[in-house]
């Protein structure tokens, strides 16, 4: 009987203290007369319990930003800045907000709001330049958010015939290869994470169970009761070099992945002879030349390429690398020029930072995103400069596995729930049909080269 995929989600409350966006000072100058406790409707201000002649300290955590307190207090004795903590977090593409929106995604399992209207800017470099059309939201009830119809995130991992052979009674005779189907363009690769601990890794082995998704990780690592928990979920990664006759896999397992090296081409032909009906992926450090690469693969038959970006979704290779935006583009483009996009599956990995990411990842050309960084951020990680055991502030290498792998499936709820609100204001009814859909996206550069190339002194002159 037919079953609809849902993600089953709770709250996981935060281990940490909160990091509030804003910071109210009250001056000394305070008539405690309350009519800030009155003015605000999020509970900042209370007087206090112990003497309630006075405020107590405002709970900067609920403050929303309104102004309202501000406003209403007649001796002008509030104050209100920009967290100092808050505005440490992250780094380059991972911004305070982009951290503690994942921290909220990660506790409720719900789709962010954030009410006050955005304030910022319209566009920035990689994804930020990138617009997604929303033109059929405006159609409600064609959609598949409300229930009325049905949105397919399925996609499949593996090599797809291009054609069925039958024979003279009208069986059919083409041998299928190996594939998997999963019901979120998302996996899970652990194997660049900075820092790990057992409880995470189990963790994420819990929730790659309950998501029905894969968990990439090298041999060895995971924990023997996550591993053996993992079963058919559990995809191991070996590094460049590691000679295929040495691998031994556990039952279960449908796909390897294998960090492409000079000897691509023989441990391709080795692994095929010893390992038939299992998914073969080549891990691609992405570079200038990706597009040539992946050709080649395409050509000898490869099932799948994950190409690795680094965590502001930039290419490895050299400082000014092309971020995925247009790596993906560039590849995918050469694929469909030459006729064999539908024979490799296309799994981008490093730098998703943001739900909206996973779709213009597809919409640039990938079938399946791979989750990195996005998994410790989940677990209310500060992505300090300076990451060790010792000086972690959240004590991440404590966290409880029930609690990592209660995280980690909320935020792949959430972004799931994002990706179905942007198929259903597509008119989509499946994500397959978002891949390379570069219509359905407005980049940036293209609009301001189309408004301003033939303008004198625009980016068209010289």
């Amino acid at each position: 009987m037919f079953e609809r995929y849902h993600i089953p989600l709770k709250t996981v409350q935060s281990r940490a203290a909160p990091v509030p966006k804003f910071v109210i000072v009250r001056a000394d100058n305070c008539m405690n007369c309350g009519k800030c406790e009155k003015a605000c409707i999020y509970g900042v201000h209370k007087r206090s319990e112990q003497d309630p002649r006075k405020m107590a300290d405002p709970i900067n955590q609920l403050c929303k930003n309104c102004f309202r307190c501000i406003q209403d207090c007649p001796q002008r004795s509030l104050v209100m800045m920009p967290g100092p903590e808050f505005r440490s977090l992250g780094r380059g593409t991972w911004t305070p907000l982009r951290i503690t929106t994942i921290w909220g995604e990660a506790e409720t399992g719900k789709i962010p709001v954030f009410g006050a209207g955005y304030r910022g800017m319209f566009t920035g470099p990689g994804y930020d330049g990138m617009w997604t059309d929303m033109s059929e939201i405006v159609r409600p009830t064609r959609d598949g958010i409300h229930g009325r119809e049905f949105i397919s995130t399925s996609v499949d991992i593996g090599r797809k015939p291009a054609y069925l052979d039958f024979g003279k009674d009208g069986s059919v005779e083409t041998k299928f290869p190996p594939i998997i189907e999963l019901p979120i363009p998302v996996v899970m690769d652990v194997t660049r994470l900075r820092t790990s601990s057992e409880g995470m890794l189990t963790g994420f082995a819990q929730a790659a169970g309950h998501l029905d998704t894969l968990l990439i990780a090298p041999p060895g690592l995971l924990p023997s009761g996550a591993s053996a928990e993992l079963n058919s979920h559990y995809v191991p990664a070996y590094p460049e070099g590691t000679d295929v006759d040495s691998i031994e896999l556990q039952d279960g397992v449908r796909m390897v992945e294998l960090q492409l090296g000079p000897s691509w081409k023989d441990d391709l032909k080795q692994f095929r002879y010893r390992f038939p009906g299992t998914v073969l992926s080549f891990r691609l450090n992405a570079a200038k030349d990706s597009e040539s690469t992946v050709l080649d693969l395409v050509k000898s038959k490869v099932e799948v390429v994950h190409v690795l970006y680094d965590e502001e979704s930039v290419e490895l290779d050299s400082l000014d690398g092309r971020h995925a935006k247009e790596s993906l583009r560039a590849i995918h483009k050469a694929m469909v020029s030459k006729a064999v996009r539908d024979q490799i599956t296309l799994i981008a990995g490093g730098g998703i930072a943001a739900a909206e990411h996973v779709p213009k990842s597809i919409i640039c050309g990938a079938d399946v995103v791979a989750l990195e960084k996005a998994l410790v951020i989940a677990l209310e990680c500060r992505d300090c400069f300076t990451c060790s055991k010792g000086s972690c502030p959240i004590n991440l290498h404590n966290a409880p596995a029930d609690w990592v792998g209660g995280r980690v499936t909320n935020i792949v709820g959430a972004w799931r729930d994002q990706l179905l609100e942007v198929l259903g204001a597509m008119g989509l009814r499946e994500v397959r049909r978002l891949r390379g859909e570069l219509g359905r996206a407005i980049f940036y550069e293209d609009v301001e080269r189309e408004a301003f190339s033939d303008v004198l002194g625009g980016s068209g002159d010289g």
